[in-house]
């Protein structure tokens, strides 16, 4: 399914806050009428452990050596569980209408949709590449991409973020093993649960553009709200009240 006029854009902001803000801000542009279907790509130039809108400090990071190591840490609007980002990590956007689809209208549906469109198409390259758990991207049985989902009543939000050329050992060092695992997981450790997807980001850049603009023609360029993006950052995602709130 690829909704009428979805729009592309590939951006990265400075700061790992002013990401979260704008994809939040662009969600709540469609929402108020005045915003397109958007995928958006960006890639951190910093190493960052980001936690879902209500995952517990105490239970999923390091904070300790997150702090000593300088790493940023921060908080998402959408759920899901700890990610760490950075430099070899694709962090994808989709922002869609509830009603382009009877799909979509349920979290779990949406989310699985959406991530089996991305798998269909990484799969001409990658044909172990499927779907697991409520939203993970694995090869075999290990994970490459796991997502999250954020909704207002009109539109809704899915972030996910892929693994490419990431040092995987950062992932053990800065978080925790998650209490709540999918059940194809088998208690596994960071070390030989995670995987890198075997694309370089060229590749990987254009099986996403393919899964989700196909052969539309150029669309207009979006209007990017960066200011509403700053207000959610200074007034939410970039405050310690946010990230620190678990």
């Amino acid at each position: 399914m690829r909704p009428e006029g979805l729009r592309f854009i590939e951006i990265t902001l400075p700061t790992i806050a002013e990401n979260l803000a704008l994809d939040e801000a662009m969600l709540d542009q469609a929402e108020s009428g005045n915003g397109p279907a958007v995928l958006r790509l960006w890639e951190p130039v910093q190493t960052a452990v980001v936690l879902g809108a209500s995952g517990r400090i105490s239970d999923d990071l390091n904070l300790e050596t997150c702090q000593a190591d300088n790493v940023v840490v921060a908080r998402r609007s959408s759920g899901g569980g700890t990610v760490v980002i950075g430099p070899g990590t694709l962090n994808l956007t989709v922002i869609l209408p509830v009603d382009a689809d009877p799909a979509f209208r349920a979290v779990d549906t949406a989310q699985i949709t959406v991530l089996g469109q991305l798998a269909e198409s990484l799969q001409q390259l990658v044909p172990e590449v499927q779907v697991a758990g409520s939203g993970d991207l694995v090869l075999g049985d290990r994970k490459f991409s796991g997502s999250a989902q954020r909704r207002l009543k009109h539109w809704f939000l899915i972030h996910a973020s892929i693994l490419y050329n990431f040092p995987l050992d950062q992932i053990s060092r800065y978080t925790a093993l998650p209490k709540r695992q999918p059940e194809y997981r088998k208690s596994r450790d960071h070390n030989t649960f995670v995987i890198n997807l075997p694309l370089s980001r060229p590749e990987l850049l254009g099986c996403i553009q393919k899964a989700w603009l196909g052969s539309q023609p150029p669309q207009p360029p979006v209007e990017i709200p960066l200011a509403g993006a700053t207000r959610i950052r200074l007034e939410k995602l970039g405050t310690p009240e946010w990230v620190y709130r678990f």
